[in-house]
């Protein structure tokens, strides 16, 4: 199947009404436990947030701008500290709270099993898309030229890009670069994949490539954690939607729980906002 070319279909959500199963895992896949995070004295972004997600769970979170969303997905990929609390990743400490955001205190294995896709693509200019994707597993995997390039072949056959092999990205489109981000994203073979607004910059025939692989993703039931202002979108791949405002979570539930029946006034008013319901 081409991912730009057809939308792939998930699973039929569960009744909101009906309890979920117990899932049997003795650990959470990731939890974070009362994590605080400010920028200086007066900016809280966390504030004693807690949220514990399973492997095959496809977190959403939402919420308006300055609500600590994409500050947490750069907590949980280590590029920023946390000034309070701890994250466990896997059933095993990852992240605790340091005074020196440049310098978290994290274990820097469980961090080489996380993936991230930026807003705004952050690949190497210089590099050509093979270049951008064999880099890390050459340098950080220590896979030779050989595997490196094969596994790349093949992810970007898989997406659609085959033909983009030696091209740069200043002669690929938004989707296309989108992409390859997440083609980069997935060289290392990451348990949990971390996506930032990615299709935010995207005019909407490129939002349907990016959504399209992130959709064949979650068929794969690839862990995810989307922030994302397309409330459809979210509806379409998330097993668990998370509103959160002022550094806290105010509601969190299946797609068609809080998209239908809020409990929460300030989810209600968002929702009511973003949706143009009035």
């Amino acid at each position: 199947m081409n991912v730009h070319t057809s939308i792939a279909t998930r699973p039929p959500d569960p009744d909101p009404d009906i309890p979920p199963t117990p899932l049997a895992s003795s650990a959470p896949f990731v939890e974070l436990r009362d994590v605080y995070k400010s920028y200086g004295e007066h900016l809280v972004v966390m504030d004693g947030l807690s949220l514990d997600m399973q492997a095959d769970d496809r977190l959403v979170i939402i919420g308006p701008s300055g609500s600590g969303k994409s500050s947490l997905l750069r907590c949980m990929m280590g590029l920023e500290g946390i000034q309070g609390g701890e994250i466990h990743f896997q059933g095993r400490p990852y992240m605790r709270s340091s005074s020196n955001r440049a310098r978290p205190s994290l274990d820097r294995t469980l961090q080489r099993q996380i993936g991230m896709v930026f807003q705004h693509y952050t690949l190497f200019p210089h590099l050509s898309v093979l270049g951008n994707l064999v880099l890390a597993p050459m340098k950080s995997g220590g896979m030779s030229r050989q595997d490196a390039t094969e596994r790349a072949r093949a992810y970007l056959a898989r997406l659609g890009l085959e033909s983009k092999l030696h091209a740069y990205p200043s002669q690929l489109s938004g989707g296309q670069k989108q992409r390859v981000a997440i083609a980069r994203a997935l060289m290392l073979e990451p348990r949990l994949m971390l996506f930032d607004e990615v299709t935010s910059a995207l005019d909407p025939e490129m939002v349907v490539e990016v959504q399209n692989v992130m959709l064949q993703l979650a068929e794969q039931r690839m862990a995810m954690i989307i922030v994302t202002h397309d409330m459809h979108f979210a509806r379409d791949i998330a097993t668990r939607v998370i509103f959160c405002a002022n550094g806290s979570i105010v509601e969190q539930g299946p797609p068609l729980q809080l998209f239908r029946h809020p409990r929460e006034t300030r989810t209600r008013e968002f929702l009511d906002k973003v949706l143009h319901l009035g």
